[in-house]
């Protein structure tokens, strides 16, 4: 039997200040923080979860994480700026399902949020 997996739940990221972390993640990425039956926080991504785990975090750059956002790329590049979060600028990525632009934030911890939104010529797959 072969078996095709059809869904990401979730990713666990270790970081060095689960409160630091949630509330840098919330703010520039409007997801919503909860806590599971563990205790343990996530951040509602969508249907999936960022899970947040006191622990070492892991080395600079090691780890990326790409977003799509409903906003326009402008409107993300100005909310970086609005709450003083380091970007870089404006560049393509090739998303799963589609062309998209993004802003690469850098976590308190070292990790990449590409925070992108789909250009107009391109649309997600079903």
């Amino acid at each position: 039997m072969k078996i095709r997996t059809t869904y990401l739940d979730h990713v666990v990221l270790s970081v060095s200040d689960v409160d630091a972390s949630a509330r840098w993640w919330s703010e520039l990425t409007g997801s919503r923080t909860t806590h599971d039956y563990e205790g343990e926080v996530s951040l509602l991504v969508g249907g999936q979860a960022i899970r947040l785990r006191q622990g070492t975090p892991a080395p600079t750059g090691s780890v990326s994480i790409c977003l799509i956002a409903d906003a326009s790329i402008h409107e993300l590049y100005d909310r970086a700026d609005e709450l003083h979060a380091v970007h870089g600028s404006v560049h393509p990525r090739t998303a799963a399902t589609a062309p998209a632009q993004a802003i690469t934030l850098v976590d308190p911890d070292g990790y990449h949020v590409e925070l992108a939104t789909y250009t107009p010529e391109g649309a997600p797959i079903p």
